[in-house]
């Protein structure tokens, strides 16, 4: 064991990390900024030193063998701590100070979450606050990794994070003003198969995070070809607006649109798609006071209300 622990170099453990994540060699050169035969190099490297297959290939990528799922558990961990140490290494003074990071994806509308805010903020005016607006899948690597108080995201939550929904909405289907289906009211789904598709770019069929919205457009077989993918509701209605094709939208986001006149609803027009929104901690990470407290206060609250 003392030998393992001397001869082991810790930077494999991350790139193992950042591989089982990626399911990919190619993928996590790209994460990590290296070549590809670096990344292969260290993970030989790190199987010859625990002297065991970690990794194995998959119909979807390369997956952790059963020792390397023991691993990557630990891995997680360990990493989850020393990218919070900073935190530990701050001071609570009587008059409150600190930092939350938030990770979220875009345009999360909630009353209830920004009354909680407002309220926090109030009674520790010495607390600061970011947000970054992301990807879901890099979200959730912020979440797994410490790198943020807690994460607001959509898509499948991994079961070693902790989740609460935060709010759901309702998708519709929409075209811009200027495309052809506009003004049209007697349409139905079939017509719409062939249209080119502006989408999430976690919207993907038979994805890691495929939701009801991606459900639906396999089973409409809507959405076939995708011509405009963005992370932001913003670029989508913009590309749809500008009648590259058809997308979903959140309702309540599109509808001042489609009142101006920039946007055409499409069917479905009942039973609409759905997508939940959670707020996504890591249990494993230490937190500073006023991270404690601010989660303390979330807990307490319906969202749903």
């Amino acid at each position: 064991m003392v030998d393992f622990v001397r001869q082991l170099d810790w930077n494999l453990l991350h790139t193992f990390m950042v591989v089982a994540q990626e399911r990919s060699m190619t993928r996590a050169a790209d994460v990590m900024h290296r070549t590809q035969p670096a990344i292969s190099q260290g993970i030989k490297r790190l199987e010859e030193t625990a002297g065991t297959k970690l990794l194995e290939r998959s119909r979807t990528g390369l997956i952790p063998t059963p020792a390397g799922e023991m691993l990557l558990e630990q891995v997680r961990s360990i990493f989850a701590t020393i990218s919070r140490l900073p935190v530990g290494f701050e001071a609570a003074p009587a008059a409150l100070s600190g930092r939350l990071k938030i990770a979220m994806i875009d345009q999360v509308v909630n009353e209830t979450l920004d009354r909680a805010l407002t309220s926090f903020f109030a009674r520790y005016p010495g607390v600061d606050l970011e947000i970054t607006v992301s990807t879901t899948a890099a979200i959730i690597r912020a979440v797994e990794l410490g790198h943020c108080t807690f994460g607001i995201s959509d898509g499948v939550i991994p079961d070693f994070l902790a989740s609460r929904e935060l709010m759901r909405e309702r998708f519709g289907l929409f075209c811009g003003a200027i495309h052809r289906l506009a003004g049209c009211k007697d349409l139905s789904v079939a017509q719409l198969r062939a249209e080119p598709f502006i989408g999430f770019t976690a919207d993907v069929l038979g994805g890691t995070h495929m939701g009801d919205v991606t459900a639906y457009r396999a089973s409409a077989s809507i959405g076939q070809r995708v011509r405009g993918q963005s992370s932001y509701v913003s670029e989508i209605r913009r590309m749809i607006e500008c009648g590259l094709g058809i997308g979903f939208l959140p309702l309540h986001l599109a509808e001042p649109y489609v009142d101006q006149g920039k946007l055409w609803r499409l069917p479905p027009y009942r039973d609409e798609p759905c997508a939940a929104a959670y707020v996504v901690t890591n249990p494993q990470i230490g937190l500073s006071v006023p991270e404690t407290l601010f989660l303390k206060e979330l807990s307490k609250i319906d969202f749903r209300l």
